[in-house]
């Protein structure tokens, strides 16, 4: 699937070590993931039938489903993460969950959030999206895309940013990567090559990251839509 160091598939970085289920899968059970995210850490984890109880005090916490059911409760709300969905619990939040069935996930925690009262937002893979920004002029080989987006994230300060997007087909030169982006494809296929001339493919239902430092390009000839977390560092 991959041979670009900087451009990881993260279902195949899992299978390499999978996560054994334990009782605290948000915290000390949780695997966390040899990638380069800047102030974030990405980590899988395993949970078996039955439920338990956490409390977010490390960061912004972005998690997706990747198999099974994930119910997550705070005070009288409950939220259902279904697998191939994904939901983003600020840092404050004390929250209970519970899996039917075993089930699986990913996640990208933002270590640098600010204290905050919590809350648990989440991502809805069939939002409005409304026009966002292309890529520049001077990066692009294709015409001009038509991009699309919803944020439904943001830390304060806006470093750590969690969403949908869309994008008609493009082709860009190398950019770099001051950024971290993880990306689960809703939609498509896109292929990135890096500096050295390696190569990768990514389709619908892939999950994968490029790590902050990487120089890559994009090359997608049909639509692609995906689910992101990123972290962007302050300008």
């Amino acid at each position: 699937m991959t041979d670009c160091p900087t451009i990881i598939d993260l279902a195949a970085l899992t299978a390499m070590a999978p996560p054994a289920p334990g009782a605290d899968p948000f915290g000390a059970d949780a695997s966390i993931l040899p990638v380069r995210a800047g102030p974030c850490e990405v980590f899988a984890a395993s949970l078996a039938a039955g439920e338990g109880q956490f409390e977010e005090h490390r960061g912004d916490c972005w998690i997706m489903a990747t198999a099974g059911d994930l119910v997550l409760r705070m005070r009288t709300q409950e939220f259902r993460v279904a697998q191939g969905s994904s939901a983003v619990i600020a840092r404050g939040t004390a929250f209970s969950w519970h899996t039917p069935s075993p089930a699986s996930l990913i996640a990208m925690r933002y270590l640098d959030a600010a204290e905050g009262p919590g809350g648990i937002t989440l991502i809805d893979n069939q939002a409005q999206l409304s026009p966002s920004n292309p890529p520049a002029d001077d990066v692009l080989i294709s015409e001009k895309p038509s991009c699309r987006s919803n944020n439904h994230f943001s830390s304060e300060g806006g470093n750590f940013l969690c969403g949908i997007w869309d994008s008609t087909p493009y082709t860009r030169k190398p950019i770099f990567f001051r950024h971290s982006e993880l990306m689960h494809l809703l939609a498509g296929k896109v292929t990135f090559t890096d500096a050295s001339g390696r190569s990768a493919t990514f389709e619908k239902g892939d999950t994968l990251i490029i790590e902050q430092g990487a120089e890559c390009t994009w090359d997608s000839r049909e639509h692609v839509a995906k689910i992101y977390a990123q972290y962007r560092p302050a300008s």
